[in-house]
C-alpha cells in the first residue's frame, strides 16, 4: 500500500484542479469531484500519503476553528427539534467545513495550487465567453440558446447571483495576478487587465444581481488596499469611488436595481409583519429578517438545533406564505442561521472562524498575487454572507473552502514573486 502513496497524492491533486473547473460549470460534476476527492484522501491516509502534514494544517486557526464550528452543529443535533432525517442532511450539508483541512492537506505546498487557480480561472473565461455569446445570440435574434442557461441575465450555469459571486472572485483573482505578480509580462498583464475589465461590465451591465454589485465593490476596495502603496492608496480608493460612480451612473441595471431596493427599505418601514417589499424572491429579506429575529428570540442560548430551521421558521413566520418564498429554505443571512439553530455557542463559533480567516489572510496580504487577493476574498464572503447563507448552497459551500484553501496555503514560490528589476 505504502507504493501507492505518492500516485494517491497526485490523485488527489489533480481531483482538485477538476473540482476547482466543475465548482463554476456544474454542480453535478462538483459532487463527483469531491466525492472522489474524498475516497481518495480516505486512502492516501491507509497508504500514508499525508504523513506529516496533518499536524502543521490541524494546527492553523482556521483549521480548529473550522472544526469548531462543525462541531457545534453536531453538538446542536443532540437538542434538535427536527427529525433525525433532517439532522442528519443538515449535519452532511456543513460537513464542508471538514473539507478545509482536508483541502489543505492535500495542498500544502504543492504544485497543484497553481494547477487550481489556473482551472478556475479557465472555468470562469470559458462562463464569461458564454454569456458575452448568449447576449449577442439574443440581439441577433438567432432564436432559442442551445446551451444550459440558468436565467438571469446572461448567467449561463449557475443563477445570477453565484454567477455575479463567482464572477467577483475571478476580477478578484485577475487583478490581483496583474498589479501583484511583478514578474508578469506586459502582454499577459494587459490580457489580465482586459478579462477584469470584461468580468465588471458582465456584472454591472449583463447578469442582473445586487449581491454582486456588493461583493464585487467590496472585493475591489480591499484589493486597493492590500495592493497600493501606501501613498497611493489614497488616491487608489478615490479613483475606484469615482469609477463606480461612473458606471452607477452609465448602467441602467445597476440604477434600476439600487432604485428598487430603496423603494422595497421605503416599503418596509419595520411596520407590521404584513408588510413587505415587492412579490418577488430576492426582494423579501428585510420580511424574513425580521421574522427569524422572532424565531431566534424563542430559543436564544441553546437554539432550536441542527437541521430546525424550516420547522421552527414556517411555524411562527408571518404572513405566513413567507415560508413557501424564500424563507423556509433559509433566512439569506449565515449568522441568523446560526443563532436559529446553534444558539450562541453557533453563532460564537462561525463568528471565531471568520476572525480566524481575516486575520491570516490579512497577515498574508504582502505574499505575493495570492496574498493580495485573499482579503478581498474575506470580504466576499463576510458580504455574501449577510445577504445569503453560502454554507447552505451547494457551489459556494465547496467553492469558498477550496479557494481560502488556495490562498492560506499557497507554495512558497507563489508567496514569495520575483522582486521587481532595478533601475538603469
Amino acid at each position: 500500500m505504502r507504493a501507492l502513496a505518492h500516485p494517491l497524492q497526485n490523485t488527489a491533486g489533480a481531483l482538485l484542479v477538476a473540482l476547482a473547473f466543475a465548482i463554476p460549470v456544474s454542480n453535478a460534476l462538483t459532487s463527483v469531484a469531491a466525492a472522489a476527492f474524498v475516497a481518495v484522501m480516505v486512502l492516501g491516509q491507509v497508504a500514508g500519503s499525508w504523513r506529516g502534514r496533518w499536524a502543521l494544517v490541524l494546527r492553523h486557526p482556521v483549521s480548529l476553528t473550522s472544526l469548531a464550528l462543525f462541531g457545534s452543529v453536531l453538538l446542536a443535533s443532540a437538542w434538535t427539534s427536527a427529525a433525525p432525517q433532517a439532522a442528519a442532511s443538515q449535519a452532511m450539508r456543513n460537513a464542508s467545513l471538514l473539507l478545509l483541512p482536508l483541502f489543505a492537506v492535500a495542498l500544502w505546498d504543492s504544485v497543484w495550487v497553481r494547477r487550481c487557480l489556473q482551472a478556475f480561472s479557465v472555468a470562469m473565461v470559458l462562463t464569461l465567453v458564454l454569456s458575452f455569446a448568449h447576449a449577442l445570440w439574443g440581439l441577433a435574434g438567432a432564436g432559442s440558446w442551445p446551451l444550459p442557461y440558468k436565467g438571469g441575465g446572461d448567467a449561463i450555469f449557475h443563477v445570477h447571483i453565484t454567477h455575479n459571486v463567482l464572477m467577483s472572485v475571478a476580477v478578484l483573482l485577475w487583478l490581483g495576478q496583474a498589479l501583484a505578480d511583478h514578474g508578469l509580462r506586459p502582454a499577459r498583464r494587459g490580457a489580465l487587465g482586459l478579462l477584469a475589465a470584461l468580468a465588471v461590465f458582465n456584472i454591472l451591465w449583463m447578469v442582473p444581481g445586487r449581491t454582486g454589485y456588493a461583493t464585487l465593490l467590496a472585493g475591489l476596495l480591499v484589493l486597493a488596499l492590500a495592493c497600493c502603496p501606501r501613498r497611493w492608496r489614497a488616491h487608489g480608493l478615490l479613483g475606484l469611488v469615482a469609477l463606480t460612480a461612473a458606471a452607477l451612473w452609465m448602467s441602467d441595471s445597476v440604477q434600476g436595481r439600487l432604485d428598487r431596493t430603496w423603494r422595497e427599505i421605503q416599503a418596509f418601514e419595520g411596520a407590521g409583519s404584513a408588510q413587505r417589499g415587492d412579490v418577488n424572491l430576492a426582494d423579501h429579506r428585510l420580511a424574513i429578517w425580521r421574522e427569524a429575529l422572532k424565531v431566534v428570540q424563542q430559543s436564544p442560548l441553546i437554539g432550536h438545533g441542527t437541521g430546525s430551521y424550516r420547522t421552527v421558521f414556517c411555524a411562527s413566520a408571518q404572513p405566513p406564505d413567507m415560508c413557501s418564498y424564500g424563507g423556509g429554505k433559509h433566512p439569506h443571512n449565515q449568522f441568523l442561521f446560526a443563532a436559529i439553530e446553534g444558539g450562541m455557542l453557533g453563532v460564537a463559533c462561525y463568528a471565531a472562524w471568520l476572525l480566524a480567516l481575516g486575520l491570516a489572510l490579512w497577515r498574508q496580504r504582502g505574499q505575493g498575487p495570492l496574498g493580495a487577493i485573499g482579503p478581498g476574498l474575506w470580504v466576499v464572503w463576510v458580504v455574501y454572507g449577510m445577504v445569503d447563507t453560502p454554507l447552505q448552497l451547494l457551489t459556494e459551500r465547496h467553492f469558498f473552502p477550496l479557494f481560502l484553501v488556495l490562498l492560506l496555503f499557497p507554495p512558497l514560490a507563489l508567496r514569495h514573486p520575483p522582486p521587481l528589476p532595478e533601475p538603469r
